[in-house]
């Protein structure tokens, strides 16, 4: 029996359940939902397995909800009176704490399925972080960094080899034991499984799943780069010799967004003191690095061998991680910059909510350390809102910050 690996987020549950009446739990299906949940579940019952249970939701949903609470409910979307009889359930009882639903799909909109506004509260979970892995590092925080709290440490020792294992094998709980090639065909399997299974389920029985596989290794080519859907439709063209309509990669997207398989990285909404116009389009990503390796067929001596490749999935691979680390020290959200004319960007803001930023640039090698740091001064100091806070995110070293006042921060060092 695997040991439960702590996970940023079993904070985020617990205080999401001393709010809030019911806790959605929401992420790609193998993140690890249901073992987090079921720690702080006091009773369970698996809506995609339970056929008792189907049975009695056929009758009366509210049978499904007699249990000790918090009580969770696995993937609720299997049933679908569950989401109004929870909800009326915790209007009814009038405590907090009663349920904990979780699921690795968004069914499609029911005007029948309340929004459960002032009742329900969702919790995204993603695959776990290089820290959450278990990646030896000194801890770093985004939130001291953010207050101007951060201190120096000694940070790791990783070396670039050892971040293409970890990427390569993704932050799936169930895969982590695996070595890195193994990690990579499960990570493959789980692919096609995906395209396959849970796509018909969302997209209806009829869907062709080799359109969307072609689509996810179509996103697979540009992570981590601004790109409209027309940048994919190309892509797709391009890998099935046939240009689909634009409908379709817009559908594709949404149904892969409701798998919870994509995950992109908004602009920034920022004021320049410059008139030049900022591009609106978001990056591209996945919702962990392993997928677009997976997809682009990059296993670990590949990857080694092609820097190109590595600095953009090291890139989308600190994405993932500030994302995890925002969310669960509140902060608004992750985003990028980059001007009209491609000359001024920033690889990833992260934004407090009451207006705090830093921006951060992510290299493969400490050598592009000095041209990163002048970049991030010479593009912050053109946003109206100075920054709190500007770092390099690199592989390995200690964590440091610069006589420039640019902080040096090794990936795996980042905490919330």
């Amino acid at each position: 029996m695997r040991t439960y690996l702590p996970r940023t987020v079993d904070d985020e549950l617990a205080r999401a359940l001393r709010t809030s009446g019911a806790v959605v739990i929401k992420g790609p299906r193998a993140c690890g939902k249901t073992e987090t949940a079921r720690r702080a579940a006091a009773s369970e019952i698996g809506l995609d397995q339970d056929t008792a249970a189907m049975a009695l939701s056929a009758a009366d949903p509210r049978l499904l909800l007699d249990g000790a609470t918090p009580r969770l409910l696995d993937e609720w979307q299997a049933v679908p009176g569950v989401w109004n009889a929870v909800r009326h359930a915790v209007d009814d009882r009038g405590a907090r704490g009663q349920f904990i639903l979780t699921g690795s799909a968004t069914p499609e909109e029911d005007a029948r399925r309340h929004s459960g506004a002032g009742r329900m509260r969702n919790l995204t979970m993603r695959t776990m972080t290089l820290s959450e892995c278990g990646a030896p590092a000194a801890p770093a925080s985004l939130g001291a960094l953010l207050d101007g709290a951060l201190e120096p440490s000694s940070g790791t020792a990783a070396t670039v080899a050892d971040y293409v294992s970890w990427m390569v094998r993704g932050g799936w709980p169930g895969w982590l034991d695996l070595e890195a090639d193994d990690a990579a065909e499960a990570v493959a399997s789980y692919v096609d499984e995906m395209s396959e299974h849970d796509y018909p389920l969302v997209g209806g029985p009829r869907r062709d799943p080799r359109r969307f596989r072609a689509f996810l290794a179509a996103y697979a080519g540009l992570v981590a780069q601004p790109a409209a859907l027309a940048a994919v439709r190309r892509r797709m063209g391009e890998i099935t010799g046939r240009r689909p309509a634009d409908s379709l990669v817009s559908e594709l997207h949404d149904f892969a967004a409701r798998l919870f398989l994509v995950e992109d990285q908004p602009a920034w909404a920022a004021r320049l003191r410059s008139r030049t116009p900022l591009i609106q389009t978001p990056k591209r990503h996945l919702a962990d690095p392993s997928l677009a390796l997976a997809l682009l067929g990059a296993g670990a001596s590949r990857l080694l061998n092609d820097p190109q490749t590595l600095g953009i999935v090291l890139e989308s691979q600190a994405v993932h991680d500030l994302r995890v680390a925002a969310q669960a020290a509140r902060m608004r959200g992750v985003f990028h910059l980059r001007d009209a004319k491609g000359r001024d960007e920033i690889d990833v803001v992260v934004e407090a909510r009451d207006g705090r930023w830093a921006g951060f640039e992510v290299k493969l090698s400490h050598r592009a350390v000095d041209d990163a740091a002048a970049a991030l001064l010479r593009v912050a100091a053109k946003v109206e809102r100075p920054a709190a806070a500007l770092a390099v995110i690199i592989p390995t070293g200690p964590v440091l910050r610069r006589p420039d006042g640019v902080w040096v921060i090794p990936l795996a060092c980042l905490r919330p």
